[in-house]
């Protein structure tokens, strides 16, 4: 029976990084009532949720582009030396995640959005997005691969040898321009409704790691 030999190979990761401008965004928005009962909390809660999303509504803001979480309840308590906690009140909290475009008005919706929940509502964060990334990602992807070819070229100059068929690819990413967080109280927001919100100049970014023959 013959030998079996594994040929020699080279692996390297090559990155790649696009300019890419975010032309939507989402927001986060945080509800939560704190009262002396459950049911206080509960219908402080749900009358700032409802509040919101017929703000939302109003606004022309499509059903399709809010989503929420259920209320959630927790019960806040007060620790003692040496006893039981004491129960001091209750919690009730839901978020709101709105899908927004740079370009619809933005700032006056964030604006009417925390003012109708008073101070029940706060935005958590901003994150940038992009509505289609295809293009973006396969050119970050483009780079990549060049950037891993062109290192395993190296090497295998480096070595005497160069480069045969592809044994293995594989990818981290690509991934999108990161959120930036935007944190409000509802008055700080209220004060300046003015505030504008910018997209600014993202990146789409790509990682591949490419295994290569030796010849």
């Amino acid at each position: 029976m013959g030998e079996t030999t594994t040929p020699d190979t080279v692996t390297l990761t090559g990155q790649g990084t696009v300019p890419a401008a975010p032309d939507q965004f989402h927001i986060n928005v945080g509800i939560e009532a704190q009262r002396g009962t459950v049911r206080a909390a509960y219908a402080a809660a749900t009358e700032a949720l409802n509040a919101v999303q017929a703000r939302l509504l109003a606004l022309q803001v499509p059903r399709g582009a809010v989503s929420s979480t259920a209320l959630d309840v927790r019960v806040d308590t007060r620790w003692q030396d040496r006893a039981a906690p004491v129960v001091t009140g209750y919690t009730v909290s839901s978020t709101l995640n709105v899908l927004l475009r740079y370009d619809d008005g933005a700032e006056d919706v964030i604006a009417a959005v925390v003012d109708s929940g008073n101070d029940s509502v706060r935005l958590n964060g901003l994150t940038p997005a992009l509505s289609d990334a295809t293009a973006a990602q396969d050119a970050a992807r483009t780079l990549a691969w060049a950037d891993a070819r062109r290192a395993a070229e190296l090497y295998a100059d480096m070595a005497g040898r160069r480069l045969g068929a592809v044994r293995s690819i594989a990818e981290a990413g690509p991934a999108l321009p990161g959120p930036r967080p935007l944190f409000a109280r509802a008055a700080a927001m209220s004060a300046d409704a003015s505030m504008k919100i910018e997209p600014g100049q993202g990146n789409v970014w790509a990682s591949v790691t490419v295994t290569w023959e030796l010849l």
